[in-house]
Order: C-alpha cells, then sequence, then structure tokens
C-alpha cells in the first residue's frame, strides 16, 4: 500500500503523518524548496519569530491535539490577557469586551468603545427588539449583520475582525462557511446578539495558544515523524496531473515527467493548482474548483523597534482596522505586549497587508516597510524608526469563501476521481486546526477506502 500527498503544508503534513502512522508508504511531493506552506518561524531580533500564521484556536482541538501527540504539549503558551483595538474615525479605540464573532455582547462595553455613533447605536439596538428568522440559503455575512445591528457595526467591528482574519470584505463571505453560528442565531427568533449570547459557550483556558519557538517546530516535528516512518519527502518538485491507473490506483505524473502509481492520492495544495493537477481526469471537478473565489495575497511585516519607542502604547494586543479607513494596514499585533516569551530589547510589531480583490502589496520590501512605519507611527504615535524589518509575502494564501461556497466544494467533492482526496484550506476552514482536521479526515477517509484500520496516534515516540 502506498500513498502520494501533494502539498507540504500544514494540511499535507498531518495527512501525510496520519497515514504513515497506519503503516502506509507515503511519498510527499512539494513544489517549494520548504516544507510549512504558511507556516514560517524566522530568526528575528534574537528571537524565533513567527511571520505567518502565529497561532492556534483551542477551541477547535485538532493542533492542540496533534502539538501533544507530538511532544509539542509543554511548549504551548497563550497571549496576554489584555484589550484590543480597532482604528476607526482616525483613532485607535478599544474593542468592547464580550466580543462574540465580532459582535458586542452588552451594550455597556459598547457604548464605552465610542466606536459607533448615537445613531450607530440606536440603530444596533433594533436588533434587540425585532423578531428574526434564519435566512434561506447561503447569504453574506455583511448581509446579516448590516440588516440586523446597521452598516457602522459591520464596517467597524465585524468588518474589522472577521474580513480581517481572512483578508476580504464581508458583503462577499459565506455565512454558512464561516459564521454558522449567527444563522442559528437568527432562527431562534430572538435577534442576532441575544441569540448568540444564548448559544455562547467558553471552556477552560486560553482560546488561542501558539508554540514558544515558533509553529515552525509543529511543521518540522511532522516532518521528522515521516522521515522516521521511512516516508519520502521530495522538495522542489511539483505534480501535474493525477488519474486513476489501469490496474487500480492512482498515477501522479511529477512536473519533471515522472510517474509515481500509489493506492491513492490527497491532493493538499491550494484550490487552483488543484484544478490543474485534476484537470485531466476529473474537468467537472476541475471547473468547479476554478470557480472557487481567488485567494487573497497579502505580506507580513515584522518591525524591531527600541523598547522605549514603543512604552506608551496603549495597554492591550494590538488592533484591527476598521473598513473605510483608506489604510495599508489591516491589522497591527503588538508582539512583544502580547505574548511574554517575545518580550524583551528590542521591541517587535507585525503589521498584516493585503485584501482580497486588491493587488498584491505593491514596491519592495524596503519601500513596504517604510509604508508599514509610517501607518504605524501615524497610529501609534511613534517617534523612533524601526531597527530591524522583515517581509513575508503570501501570493494568492487566503482563500474566499463566497456565498455558496459550501455548495461548490461538494459538488467538486462528488466528482472527484477514485482514489483522490482533497484536502486544506481551501474547502472547509482555514487556520491551521480546521487545515489539520481537513488532513486527517482526508487520510482517514483514504485509509478506510484501502481496508486499513484506524492510525494510531502519531508521537515521537511512537512513529
Amino acid at each position: 500500500m502506498s500513498v502520494v500527498v501533494v502539498g507540504g503544508g500544514v494540511t499535507g503534513l498531518a495527512a501525510a503523518a496520519r497515514v504513515a502512522a497506519a503503516g502506509v508508504e507515503v511519498t510527499l511531493l512539494e513544489r517549494s524548496e520548504r516544507l510549512g506552506g504558511s507556516v514560517r518561524t524566522i530568526p528575528f531580533a534574537g528571537r524565533a519569530l513567527d511571520v505567518g500564521a502565529e497561532m492556534v484556536v483551542t477551541g477547535q482541538p485538532a493542533a492542540v491535539e496533534l502539538c501533544a501527540q507530538l511532544g509539542l504539549g509543554d511548549d504551548l503558551v497563550a497571549p496576554v490577557a489584555a484589550p484590543a483595538h480597532v482604528w476607526v474615525r482616525g483613532r485607535l479605540r478599544p474593542l468592547p469586551a464580550g466580543l462574540m464573532s465580532g459582535l458586542p455582547g452588552g451594550v455597556g462595553s459598547l457604548l464605552r468603545s465610542r466606536i459607533l455613533t448615537p445613531a450607530g447605536l440606536l440603530r444596533a439596538g433594533a436588533d434587540l427588539m425585532a423578531p428574526s428568522h434564519a435566512p434561506v440559503g447561503d447569504v453574506a455575512i455583511g448581509a446579516i449583520v448590516r440588516d440586523r445591528l446597521g452598516p457602522q457595526v459591520l464596517d467597524r467591528l465585524v468588518d474589522p475582525i472577521l474580513g480581517g482574519i481572512h483578508a476580504g470584505r464581508c458583503d462577499d463571505l459565506s455565512a454558512q462557511a464561516l459564521m454558522p453560528q449567527a444563522i442559528g442565531a437568527l432562527a431562534g427568533g430572538r435577534g442576532l446578539v441575544r441569540g448568540l449570547r444564548a448559544a455562547a459557550h467558553s471552556g477552560p483556558g486560553p482560546a488561542f495558544v501558539t508554540l514558544r519557538h515558533g509553529l515552525g517546530t509543529l511543521t518540522g516535528a511532522l516532518a521528522q515523524t515521516l522521515l522516521g516512518c521511512g516516508a519520502d519527502l521530495r522538495l522542489g518538485v511539483s505534480a501535474t496531473a493525477v488519474c486513476p491507473a489501469a490496474g487500480g490506483g492512482v498515477t501522479v505524473v511529477a512536473a519533471d515527467g515522472a510517474e509515481l502509481h500509489a493506492g491513492a492520492c490527497i491532493v493538499a495544495t491550494p484550490a487552483p493548482a488543484a484544478a490543474a493537477i485534476l484537470e485531466r481526469s476529473s474537468p467537472v471537478a476541475a471547473a468547479e474548483l476554478a470557480r472557487l473565489r481567488s485567494a487573497a495575497s497579502a505580506a507580513v511585516v515584522a518591525l524591531a523597534y527600541p523598547a522605549a519607542a514603543l512604552a506608551d502604547l496603549p495597554q492591550g494586543t494590538g488592533f484591527l482596522t476598521a473598513a473605510g479607513e483608506g489604510r495599508l494596514v489591516r491589522a497591527c499585533t503588538w508582539t512583544s505586549a502580547k505574548w511574554r516569551h517575545l518580550a524583551g530589547e528590542p521591541a517587535l510589531l507585525k503589521a498584516f497587508v493585503g485584501r482580497a480583490g486588491a493587488p498584491p502589496p505593491a514596491g519592495g520590501d524596503d519601500e513596504l516597510a517604510e509604508r508599514v512605519h509610517a501607518e504605524l507611527a501615524q497610529a501609534l504615535a511613534l517617534r523612533e524608526r524601526p531597527i530591524q524589518t522583515h517581509v513575508e509575502r503570501f501570493a494568492a494564501a487566503l482563500p474566499q469563501y463566497a456565498v455558496g461556497h459550501l455548495a461548490r466544494v461538494a459538488r467538486v467533492e462528488n466528482t472527484l476521481p477514485e482514489g483522490v482526496e482533497l484536502a486544506g484550506a481551501a474547502y472547509r476552514g482555514v487556520g491551521i486546526p480546521a487545515c489539520v482536521r481537513s488532513g486527517h479526515a482526508a487520510a482517514d477517509r483514504l485509509l478506510e477506502r484501502l481496508g486499513l484500520p484506524a492510525p494510531v496516534p502519531i508521537s515521537r515516540s511512537h512513529p
């Protein structure tokens, strides 16, 4: 039995490790010269700094459980418990306490934040009086929030948070795919905010965690586990096609013309690459993949400042930028303040730029870092220049779940060739936990099809 995994990001690594744990021979193809995809940890200002994904959600346990299985559980650390801010109406304002999916959990904190005008507050309050019902079919998140709470809540609270996470706009993002709890809240009939509050529950412990030495230690541990299982990891090798083989199984064609014959294949690449790989064997699936909305290009800009220069920052962990502010920076993390293990001299900030529908961040790295510094200097009243910068670019890296997204994904999955599975952030969830879950689910489906038992948990002591 053998399986080929195409794509060496978090999804592909998690899928490959799960298959290998079941005793299956694994070959992993990664077109770049490094593993990890959107996870990248670099040495910066004397510390190990994540310049891609920087934390995982604990409410989706797949990634935390995987860290524990790999012997990394003791390295998980939580951020400082402090408020965040939103850059709106020309200044930083604290986000209301008790936010639920970008929605305020109470009137008092919303009043104190002064994010909304009096008219905006009155409009938001209408949600508490008007009965609600679930929309028919999929709709945009923006349509729900604007209808129930008005445009100010959308532009100044929900869009900076949810839109910022996905580098898109809530008017273009699917509620079914990204905010199903809002649909459930409306179905209860008591409005959006009260419905969300009734359904909200929080478990013990922090909502987010990261790894003390960077999330690159997670992808590195997965790679080491694969090597310990005898997996063949091929960097700088891309796949151009995957087709059912005449004698059963599949044939994966590499860009150099080599053909790999295997029992099955997991395609864990971005949707455009998956469409190209499947075009020969499943033109219907490839066409549906091509219709998935293009991913946004983004960049992470890390900046190091003398610690004294950031001593007067407001208490908090960073800020989000409201829609309509016309800013390049969509979010900024006060990294040294947010993570205790990254405190010290110099102090660190990270800015996130790039949105769906906009061209990739323009200019060279030095020019982009200079533009980011200029905006941060205005927002944070910085009087000193950074002493070190780093720009990490991610081309078409943030999938956009348009209205009807889940239905399109279902059509793709129903037309895949026998022995081929898809996995990754383009389909049923973004973020590291969703990618791990997607990779594991694809691996389990293939193992079941191959008639193999469920894998034992992977670990360093027992690959």
